[in-house]
């Protein structure tokens, strides 16, 4: 794999937006939903917080882990 290659999957891996059902674990907490009791006294849904990527890995973090990854990839 290219450099150029493990650059990108590193890129894309910290801009894809996480899933709803994203559940960390470790003590570390998120809470999707906010302003629940306002938005239900207005007889709406309430608003949802919708991370994109990650702020538990830094982008150099990023690309150890995807060449963590690739190590050993069977070809």
């Amino acid at each position: 794999m290219t450099e150029e290659q493990i650059k990108h999957m590193a890129e894309r891996f910290l801009g894809w937006k996480l899933p709803d059902n994203f559940s960390p674990d470790a003590g570390i907490s998120f809470t999707p939903e906010f302003n629940v009791e306002y938005m239900a006294k207005q007889g709406k849904p309430p608003m949802r917080h919708e991370p994109i990527g990650t702020n538990l890995l830094n982008y150099t973090q990023a690309e150890a882990m995807v060449r963590h990854m690739l190590e050993g990839l069977p070809s």
